[in-house]
């Protein structure tokens, strides 16, 4: 039976990773949170009787691998412990707020040869899947708007807007050439931002607006023989020429695996128990991380 962590219980551990993880066979699961009042409600609710009231506990637990769960700035000595202990880490986005520190994390785990995973769920979500499918694509569009929710500037991009550029850049098939980088941002906060990532064959566009009358998120990809669109993650649309096929989810699956949670779980686990290395690499993951501080870079030039 595989020893496996959670460090740190926040809303997103428990809306959509502990609901999947609990689910998993043969995993022994032990649980850490400075939160006693949380540590004690999650042992009840999922019967978790491995509990720990600190990192150095878990990790002597004898644990294979970890989800990290806690603050942005907790990230770094967290992950650099774990692996420094010869733990594989999940890690939700962005490792790091700081590009240097997030570099320093990859080369460790890459020194070691520990997985270093980061929680890109989107490339999973299977409506977003098919987007990869398009043959040749020449535009691809995201856009994830939410309401009245401007932010400081290095927030903004990598808390949220790292998930639309990391879409875009899992379905851009070409090396990116050049990056143009367009937003508003008064009184230090930042409203839109709109990014552009060029190729020879393709045009990338992520966009956000966090000052929108709307809540939405949709994706297009345009090739020379088809269009597709998913909106909100949960219905697809393809287009070529007068034809037009419109795809929904049953109603039995879950909104977790509409939104790639239960797979990507899935394969972060698959690849420690087979030793091998997940689709989203951790030097993968560093790419976004950059483009992300040079959007920052950008970004702050306006202020």
């Amino acid at each position: 039976m595989m020893k496996l962590g959670i460090i740190g219980i926040g809303d997103i551990a428990k809306k959509a990773y502990l609901p999947v993880i609990s689910k998993l066979a043969n995993v022994e699961m032990h649980v850490f949170t400075r939160n006693t009042e949380v540590l004690r409600e999650i042992s009840n609710q999922y019967r978790y009787p491995n509990t720990h009231s600190s990192l150095t506990s878990i990790i002597e637990s004898g644990i294979k691998g970890a989800f990290v769960h806690s603050s942005t700035e907790s990230h770094e000595n967290i992950v650099r412990e774990l692996l420094q202990n010869g733990i594989h880490v999940y890690v939700d986005k962005p490792i790091t707020y700081h590009l240097e520190t997030t570099k320093e994390l990859v080369e460790l785990a890459e020194n070691k040869g520990l997985i270093l995973m980061t929680g890109f769920n989107r490339r999973f979500a299977p409506f977003y899947r098919t987007m990869a499918e398009v043959d040749e694509p020449t535009m691809i569009i995201m856009q994830k708007n939410r309401h009245a929710l401007p932010g400081t500037i290095r927030a903004f991009v990598y808390d949220d807007f790292i998930h639309v550029l990391d879409t875009v850049r899992y379905v851009f098939k070409d090396e990116i050439e050049d990056i143009t980088v367009h937003g508003r941002v008064m009184n230090g906060l930042l409203y839109h931002v709109v990014v552009q990532l060029i190729s020879k064959a393709t045009t990338g566009l992520a966009i956000m607006n966090r000052d929108s009358g709307a809540v939405e998120e949709k994706l297009e990809v345009m090739g020379p023989k088809e269009k597709r669109v998913v909106h909100d993650l949960d219905q697809l649309t393809i287009l070529r020429d007068q034809e037009v096929i419109v795809k929904s989810f049953a109603n039995w699956d879950s909104t977790l695996y509409k939104r790639g949670f239960e797979q990507i779980v899935a394969e972060f686990i698959d690849a420690i128990t087979t030793n091998q290395f997940p689709s989203i690499t951790a030097r993968d993951s560093l790419r976004t991380h950059e483009i992300c501080e040079h959007i920052v870079e950008q970004l702050e030039r306006l202020v």
